[in-house]
Parts: structure tokens; C-alpha cells; sequence
């Protein structure tokens, strides 16, 4: 299995909003997150934050097919990982593991990354910590169904 990233370009756009809908859609579902859920995001909203130049957005490809999109941030103290989605039907096959690898790769000179997630969601929370990710911050709720958990990594230069 061969796992790329690639750039999404800003012709791209319209199809990434509408695969971010898709991505997005079963946690939407399962948590009724309508105030920040990328699912709801309307393409005003969405190309206003595609087109900001500090956000670098990427397709997860496998094999040369779309299966996950992921948005990289370069902060002065860390770069945040947001947006990252894999497909269902791309799901539990190693394909997150080898996207957040070639991630850190792309910015293998920054020594801090951080991102959040749905502490409910236990794949995830599995996924970030084998990569060693470490809980720091405050839990969120945002609503009775969900939590959102912060993460951060420390890598050695």
C-alpha cells in the first residue's frame, strides 16, 4: 500500500469542500456537533479558510485515490495538524498512521506538533498516542455527546 500527501490545489476546492462534507459527515452524525463540525461548514466559509496562506491543505492519498484530507498549520510555537479525515471505507487499514508520518516529514525541522480531537472516538485517541501524542490543556465539552481532547508531541531533533 502506497500512501502519499499532495498538495490540494485551489482549483481543487470545490471538490475538497464537498469530500470534507463527506469526511466529516458520520461524526456529525454521531455527536450533532452543528456549530463546529466540518461537515456543516457552508463554501463561503470553507474557501475563506482554504485560501488563508498559513494553512497548507493535502490529499491522503492511497494508491492515487483520494482517501483523507488533512490541513497542516506552521505556527511560530508548533504545527497544528486540523481537517484530517479518512474515508470509511479507506478506515483502519494503516493509512492515518503513514499520513501523519509523512506530515512530520514535510516539517521535520519543527520540534512541536499539536492538534485536537473527539476524545469519544477511540480510534483516534489510540492512533495519536502510539505516535506519541500527549493529552495537554483542558478538555472541552461541546455538547453532551462530545469532548474535545487536546494533543501535542514533543519530537527530538
Amino acid at each position: 500500500m502506497f500512501v502519499e500527501l499532495v498538495k490540494i490545489k485551489n482549483r481543487e476546492m470545490l471538490f475538497a469542500w464537498l469530500f470534507q462534507i463527506k469526511g466529516f459527515s458520520q461524526t456529525l452524525k454521531k455527536y450533532k456537533d452543528f456549530k463546529t463540525s466540518p461537515a456543516t461548514e457552508g463554501l463561503l466559509r470553507f474557501s475563506r479558510h482554504f485560501l488563508n496562506s498559513s494553512i497548507t491543505p493535502y490529499w491522503v492519498l492511497q494508491n492515487g485515490r483520494k482517501a483523507g484530507m488533512l490541513e497542516l498549520i506552521a505556527k511560530p510555537d508548533c504545527v497544528r495538524l486540523a481537517r484530517f479525515c479518512v474515508l470509511k471505507k479507506y478506515g483502519n487499514k494503516g493509512i492515518g498512521q503513514q499520513a501523519l508520518h509523512l506530515a512530520e516529514q514535510l516539517y521535520s525541522d519543527k520540534k512541536r506538533w499539536c492538534l485536537d480531537t473527539i476524545f469519544e472516538e477511540k480510534n483516534n485517541i489510540h492512533l495519536y498516542e502510539k505516535l506519541g501524542y500527549r493529552e495537554y490543556d483542558e478538555r472541552k465539552q461541546v455538547n453532551k455527546r462530545m469532548t474535545i481532547i487536546f494533543y501535542e508531541k514533543e519530537k527530538e531533533q
